[in-house]
């Protein structure tokens, strides 16, 4: 059965039809049979549901679970990376504060060294007077207890071999066997294991 014809005269053309001719009932053109749209939709739906659950149908228990253990493994495994590079930056940021701060307190320390040179030079003026002595010993060893306590270390000399990493030797004593440290012109210091400043020192021995 053909479908109904629809027929307007050209006064009842619309305004939208005189300004768009193409969609006109003159040119659209209905199928007599309606029939074959309903099967082509089934057939897109079929291509659906196919590329939803494969080949073989509705998807198996089996299948479901290893989809689900797949992204777990996944999420796991990008988890555990962020949570280590985490940890790397943590302990990057918590190094540099660190040597940040060492790197001040280094600072103060030098600084403080030549008071520590003009102490020691006081305490060897004032032998002949007890009292000034013992004031400055007080000072000198007070103020050495709290840079020790920040890891300044003074370098040994007396009697030591000597070491031109930590010794300067600006005066030199002709001697039998090595050279060895005699006195002690200004003393080293070294901070964390470190020399921060050779220790000025007259040596005897073979150079």
């Amino acid at each position: 059965m053909n479908a109904p014809q629809i027929l307007r005269g050209k006064e009842d053309m619309s305004e939208f039809d005189k300004d768009n001719p193409e969609f006109s009932d003159e040119h659209i053109e209905i199928p007599d049979d309606l029939s074959s749209l309903g099967k082509e939709g089934e057939a897109v739906d079929a291509e659906l549901v196919a590329e939803e659950v494969g080949p073989g149908g509705e998807p198996t228990t089996g299948d479901l679970i290893e989809k689900l253990t797949a992204e777990r493994d996944d999420y796991l495994k990008t988890l555990q990376q962020t949570a280590a590079d985490f940890d790397n930056y943590r302990k990057r940021v918590n190094r540099q504060f660190q040597d940040a701060g060492d790197q001040k307190v280094e600072g103060l320390i030098t600084k403080l060294l030549p008071a520590l040179d003009n102490i020691e030079l006081a305490l060897a003026h004032s032998k002949e007077n007890p009292e000034l002595m013992s004031a400055l010993s007080q000072i000198s060893n007070g103020l050495l207890d709290i840079l020790v306590k920040e890891g300044l270390e003074i370098i040994d000399t007396i009697g030591v071999d000597f070491d031109p990493t930590c010794h300067d030797a600006v005066m030199h004593e002709p001697g039998e066997g090595s050279a060895k440290v005699l006195e002690v012109l200004r003393s080293g210091y070294k901070w964390k294991q470190r020399v921060i400043r050779p220790a000025m020192v007259k040596v005897v021995g073979q150079g």
